[in-house]
């Protein structure tokens, strides 16, 4: 491509003392380069080579002759050149990636990745080199990933010259071409050696479909000259239209009034300018040409496209302050004016020229590049605009066979996205530039990825076609657009780090944009674990099983120290049992969850069921008088006594009665099963010490209880009371056990039926562990009985979480302290105190004393 990015390019022109040299051949080397200073490569070309067959060693020849070669896309001798120049001491980085580019534009990517990386290593921030050594890896997918899907068709209307940038006009294209007829005398361009661009116009008739059946099929007029009015005696070029098309904006070299006007470097930039007039298409009368506010006399700004709405135009320019050659810019027009460009970012433009942007109907914006992952060359690319002001998708290369691995652009597509047509310099055309037209047998897939737990989109997945073969990746949004031939049915497979693989098929419609959602989940590693004992002592050889509602059933038997242990399916729910041993009472079944009720994993997913088996009877000399016959154990209090009830009994305090002071206690008739208002409210305000069973009438199992006795014998007056729940927690760990459950349907029925109470749940740990750890487990403790609280229903603002750390511990396991499991599982454990009421009234907003004293935890593992 030589024409379609006259005056893009930046110019390198090196100057080297010429030392001894001949008189003529400094004449020489002089005129060569006044020759480039005004882009007149051609001459410059004549002359570095005249230099060079009689003085081959000249660096500043050899680099700029490489240099003329590359600007008129000589790609064959640009690439001998660079060869010899990329051995030179004189070479810079920048050789290194020309020639590595010109290798590849000539398919030789294994040679052109060596020059790539050198590039890489001397120029490590600069994107081009990463982009394209990327691209030779992903060559052979972009060659192929749009097989059977486009066909390609070269235009009858081109010339043997440069003819490019087509757009949609009337029921025809307009377009740029070197070809021009009558009217204005038309210089010729030293660049290139061919006349100055021009605007023209064919008619298009559509006659049915093409073999596809997808497209029309179009017959072409002959060139016309589109507007006397707008072509000039330099270049005139890219014209995008308003909705209506009465409105043009094109490009031309910095003309008014017949004057061109030139910057520092005598160099005659382009300028964006926009006309009234327009009509049903044809040659047109234009009037009111004028410049656009941001042009300049220093820098080009080209190659306008102007949003459907009116309201945005995209443009190519080098202006100061981008990030390489031309890079991308938008202005938005406000009370009929046109505001400051606005770069499209370090997404969009690279260190290379990102030109010729197009902002389709469908809301995309297509454009070229070279500094982005490509085949060679200028390479086209799609982007979807997002809602918020310049905010893009992904950057998706189209691949082939629009792209090759020459320059392509200039790319436009109907409103129905199946047709258009593009700009190519590759072989087999007519001139140098040729504009190509193509039929798009394909719909879109929306791919969509996302957490199946959670709903939440998955950025950077990893989706691959089984038709293709071919990979794209999901934006921030989970999404990923896939083309597809029409009529076709393919299966996605989406696979992401840390992630279980799925797969869903997607099946394309003629016309219609296909969503194909995946979901993925977290792979997960249910584990049920435990201890059966008797009397404390571990229990070998018992049957454990677990029996879900999923399906699965399977069974283990304890090892010497009477554990065992069993993966679990997710999602289910399971009855962990054991038939205790004869003599021995206590549960022998427990239901576990490993998802909740809003479908999250419980916890980690490890579970820890322990059954621990006490005597059915006592030995005769210690069974207290006055107990039924009938009654047995069904717990022990916090000195160890046994506490009696009836059989099948609810385990804990006042089950029936009670051992006190060496007598038991049997349960009061007739007393309450619910706490009242008033008595918590009464026992909360206690202005005299309690001991550990003053509370017993108030205690009992039913409907509203804890089923938990006083954990504290406080000494002052008018502080709340904590209550122990029975919830116990692993070494380190916070989330809730199973067997904590059944207590806090207990603190859940005491909230419900007293909905003015507020309370404190404060959690404490043992000593192990930093006090600053310690401090941050226990607040974490505290908050998981909140969360399961506030899932049940229960407001937050009558729930306070509270974590101690080791502060108030209840036996002399502090630090440093040799102590067994069982007495730091006492520390280990969660309160709840009457703070106050939702009326605003507080019983005391100071911290418990520490003369709390601990009970016997059931069911944990010591």
């Amino acid at each position: 491509m030589r024409t379609g990015l006259l005056l893009i390019f930046s110019i390198l022109v090196l100057a080297f003392s010429p030392g001894q040299l001949a008189a003529q051949a400094k004449q020489k080397l002089k005129a060569a380069k006044h020759n480039m200073e005004i882009l007149n490569y051609q001459g410059a070309i004549e002359e570095y080579n005249s230099i060079l067959s009689k003085h081959d060693d000249i660096a500043e020849a050899q680099i700029n002759l490489a240099e003329c070669y590359r600007k008129v896309s000589d790609i064959d001798n640009a690439e001998y050149w660079y060869g010899q120049v990329v051995r030179l001491p004189e070479a810079e980085p920048e050789h290194y990636l020309f020639y590595g580019y010109m290798l590849q534009r000539n398919g030789k990517c294994d040679m052109a990745r060596e020059w790539f990386e050198k590039f890489l290593e001397a120029k490590p921030d600069d994107s081009r080199g990463r982009h394209l050594l990327r691209a030779c890896d992903y060559e052979k997918e972009l060659e192929s990933k749009n097989a059977g899907i486009y066909e390609i068709e070269h235009m009858p209307f081109n010339s043997g010259l440069d003819d490019f940038g087509p757009m949609y006009y009337g029921d025809g294209i307009v377009f740029a071409s070197e070809t021009h007829e009558g009217g204005i005398s038309k210089r010729i361009h030293c660049w290139t050696g061919n006349q100055f661009l021009d605007l023209r116009y064919v008619d298009r008739n559509e006659e049915g479909e093409d073999s596809s059946g997808v497209c029309g099929s179009y017959t072409y007029t002959d060139p016309e000259n589109f507007s006397n009015q707008l072509n000039t005696k330099f270049h005139d070029a890219t014209p995008s239209f308003s909705e209506d098309q009465s409105t043009i904006y094109f490009t031309r070299n910095n003309l008014m009034k017949g004057r061109a006007r030139k910057d520092d470097e005598g160099i005659i930039r382009l300028k964006i300018f926009s006309a009234e007039g327009g009509g049903e298409g044809g040659s047109t009368s234009f009037k009111n040409v004028e410049g656009l506010p941001f042009n300049s006399d220093e820098y080009s700004v080209a190659h306008p496209s102007l949003s459907p709405d009116g309201n945005f135009l995209y443009f190519a320019s080098d202006m100061p302050g981008g990030f390489g050659g031309m890079d991308l810019y938008v202005s938005e027009q406000e009370d009929g004016r046109w505001g400051p460009p606005i770069n499209l970012g370090p997404k969009v433009n690279t260190e290379g020229q990102e030109v010729f942007p197009y902002f389709s109907k469908n809301n995309d914006l297509y454009f070229s590049s070279d500094g982005h992952v490509g085949l060679g060359g200028l390479d086209v690319y799609q982007m979807e605009k997002k809602d918020g002001f310049n905010e893009w998708g992904d950057i998706i290369n189209v691949g082939a066979p629009i792209n090759s691995r020459d320059d392509d652009f200039g790319y436009i597509i109907n409103e129905e996205n199946n047709h258009g047509y593009f700009t190519s310099d590759r072989e087999g055309g007519f001139g140098d530039d040729d504009i190509y037209s193509f039929c798009r047998n394909a719909a879109e897939l929306e791919i969509y990825v996302y957490d199946e737990m959670t709903l939440e989109p998955i950025e950077g997945a990893e989706v691959v076609s089984d038709c293709t073969g071919n990979t794209v990746y999901t934006d921030e949004e989970g999404k990923a657009t896939v083309i597809q031939r029409n009529n076709q049915c393919c299966t996605f497979s989406a696979s992401k780090e840390e992630y279980e693989d799925n797969s869903k098929e997607g099946c394309t419609i003629p016309g219609e944009n296909t969503l194909v959602e995946i979901p993925l989940k977290k792979p997960i590693n249910c584990v049920v674990a435990g201890r059966v004992t008797t009397d404390g002592t571990p229990m070998q050889g018992m049957m454990v099983t677990a029996t879900g509602n999923c399906g699965d059933e399977q069974a283990t038997t304890t090892d010497a120290d009477g554990r065992y242990e069993m993966n679990l399916v997710d999602p289910c729910e399971y009855t962990i049992s054991v038939t205790p041993p004869s003599g021995y009472d206590g549960p022998g079944s427990t239901i576990i969850k490993t998802r909740n009720e809003a479908g999250e994993v419980n916890g980690d997913c490890q579970f820890n069921v322990d059954f621990p088996f006490r005597s059915a009877v006592p030995n005769p000399g210690d069974r207290p008088d006055g107990i039924p016959p009938n009654y047995v154990i069904t717990g022990y209090d916090r000195n160890g006594n046994p506490i009696y009830g009836p059989p099948g009994g609810t385990t804990g305090p006042g089950s029936g009665g009670q051992y006190v002071d060496g007598k038991f206690v049997p349960t009061a008739p007739g007393v309450s099963n619910s706490w009242t208002l008033e008595s918590i409210i009464s026992e909360a305000q206690r202005n005299e010490p309690l001991e550990c069973c003053d509370l017993i009438g108030n205690l009992q199992t039913g409907a509203g209880s804890i089923g938990a006795s006083p954990s504290v014998a406080y000494t002052n007056p008018g502080e709340p009371i904590p209550y122990l729940l029975h919830i116990y927690y692993d070494f380190d760990q916070s989330y809730i056990r199973p067997d904590a459950e059944p207590e806090l349907e207990k603190l859940l029925a005491l909230l419900n039926e007293n909905p003015t109470i507020k309370v404190e749940i404060g959690s404490h740990t043992d000593s192990r562990g930093s006090n600053s750890y310690n401090n941050r487990l226990s607040q974490r403790r505290s908050e998981s009985v909140i969360r399961w609280l506030k899932d049940k229903g229960v407001s937050g603002g009558r729930l306070t979480a509270q974590g101690y750390g080791e502060t108030m511990n209840i036996n002399n396991c502090a630090n440093n302290v040799p102590c067994s499991e069982s007495e730091h599982q006492l520390n280990r454990r969660t309160e709840f105190r009457v703070v106050g009421l939702t009326d605003g009234t507080n019983f005391s907003t100071s911290t418990p004393r520490n003369s709390v004293d601990g009970v016997g935890c059931q069911g944990c593992p010591f």
